[in-house]
């Protein structure tokens, strides 16, 4: 089944059968992101965020293979890249944020999108873990520590390793790219991974890396030594990074 949607909107002052103030908004272009108004001011300028990294990354996607969208936000890069692969998985834990990534995909009447709510890490993360939030459009959130000044507020989320996920809810098909934006916690989320990667060939992958990391040695060391991954930074774009198994090049 695939089901087109509409937007409907009422003041919630008035009686829920009062039809004078309705508002209908028909989306009539193929993709429809629900985007954090916060940011308004730079999406009419500018358009989507990284949308050229999201366009250059289409050459790792396959059209039989799965792709991992770990910290998916919004769902840019879910939706964007969702055409040219078989399947994807987007993971958001932080609840407002995944609630407009699922409201993205049902507007872009997409079928090939499954969303999760739930963040990944190591095994010693698994559970119940506080989220720390640190902005108003749902972007930089970590249940890594951060400074106090930085924190708005918290929210408890759920917490699991990739591996346990994937053994519950396998992907159809086998993963042929990920992309992961997880606020300091990449370490970990490769940690409770390993099985995974192995399994499907270790993949390409695209990382956020912030440069104010104190994991960032441990991180490229875990990469090349234990994953035998070599770490590629693109050019124009500030702590991203390609991952590229030594047997992929």
């Amino acid at each position: 089944m695939s089901t087109k949607y509409f937007i409907l909107t009422k003041d919630p002052r008035e009686p829920v059968y009062s039809n004078q103030d309705n508002q209908i908004v028909h989306v009539n272009r193929p993709l429809a992101f629900l985007l954090p108004e916060v940011n308004l001011d730079y999406y009419y300028k500018n358009g989507l965020f990284e949308s050229h990294l999201i366009d250059w990354c289409k050459q790792y996607c396959k059209t039989d293979g799965t792709f991992l969208d770990i910290g998916a936000h919004t769902g840019t890069y879910s939706l964007c890249l969702a055409p040219y692969c078989h399947y994807v998985m987007a993971f958001e834990p932080q609840r407002m944020t995944y609630y407009a990534l699922c409201g993205s995909v049902a507007l872009s009447n997409i079928g090939n999108v499954d969303c999760y709510q739930v963040g990944l890490g190591a095994p010693d993360q698994v559970g119940q873990m506080p989220l720390n939030i640190r902005s108003h459009d749902g972007g930089g959130s970590s249940i890594c520590p951060l400074t106090n000044d930085e924190i708005l507020g918290h929210e408890m989320v759920t917490v699991n390793t990739l591996d346990d996920f994937l053994a519950t809810c396998p992907p159809p098909s086998p993963i042929a790219f990920i992309k992961m934006d997880v606020e300091y916690n990449e370490l970990n989320v490769l940690k409770g991974a390993t099985q995974t990667l192995k399994k499907n060939g270790y993949p390409t992958m695209l990382l956020e890396v912030n440069a104010d990391s104190d994991t960032n040695k441990e991180l490229t060391a875990f990469l090349e030594t234990t994953l035998n991954y070599t770490m590629v930074p693109i050019q124009g774009c500030d702590n991203m990074y390609l991952a590229v198994h030594q047997d992929r090049r």
